[in-house]
This record gives C-alpha cells, structure tokens and sequence, in this order.
C-alpha cells in the first residue's frame, strides 16, 4: 500500500496502534509528533531499524499492536529480523516506510523497495510506503 504523508493517520491500523517505535526521519517527523502527543500509546525510538523491529515484535507477542516507523534507506536493517523473527512466528508489526528516491544517498533503495517487499513475502497489509515532498535538495 501506498499513501502520503497526509493520508497515514487515516490508515486504521496507525490509527488503532498502542505501540510505536523506530528511527526519527524528517519525512516523518509530523506523524512522529502526532504519536507523542497521543494518549494511552507507547513511544520507543530505536537506534536503528532492526532494533525497532525486534522490539514491536517483543511488544505484539505481550498483546500490543505494534508499528514502526522508518526510511526506506533502513529496508537493509530489517531483513534479520523480519525473516528470523516475523515470519517463523507469523508476528508482522505495521512497517510505515518513508520513500524517499531522487538524493544520490535513497536512488537505489528507492528504486526498489517496493520489489523488496515483495522478495520479502511480508504481507502487503501490514506495511505502507509514504511518499513526501522533501526527496530534493
């Protein structure tokens, strides 16, 4: 699923979420505001993706329901954890991917994050790409 930036608090899952974690990303840092200012929701930022994973995964397993918020250039960091973690035990948190592709820095991963994705298996109603305006210098 694709969406905006404007378009992700209306995504039920974000919406109903109690737990959030993941890697601060400026294309993200309205949503990330919005999270700090909820009630009865947990915030943990990580200091990187992976641990970001691993620990929504902790909190799914103790009944939270879990999102991670982070920049498609982090898709790398996360592929332990989805396979070693996720998927043996059919765990998935909610993966909100700031896409960002036109900086040297993003071109690839932005090329292809969505085919990662799909390579990865991981269900397609557990994650959203988030397009931004801030890709260019």
């Amino acid at each position: 699923m694709e969406c905006s930036i404007k378009e992700l608090s209306c995504i039920d899952t974000v919406s109903n979420s109690n737990f959030f974690t993941g890697v601060p990303d400026s294309l993200l840092s309205e949503f990330i505001k919005t999270i700090d200012e909820k009630k009865n929701v947990v915030h943990v930022p990580a200091v990187n993706e992976a641990h970001a994973v691993s620990i929504a995964f902790g909190a799914m397993l103790t009944g939270n329901d879990a999102c991670v918020y982070l920049q498609n250039s982090g898709l790398g960091n996360i592929v332990n954890p989805i396979t070693s973690l996720c998927m043996p035990s059919n765990v998935f948190p909610f993966l909100i991917i700031g896409h960002r592709h036109t900086l040297a820095q993003h071109k690839i991963m932005g090329e292809i994050d969505k085919d990662l994705m799909q390579l990865l298996k991981y269900p397609e109603d557990r994650y959203v790409i988030v397009s931004g305006g801030n890709n260019e210098k």
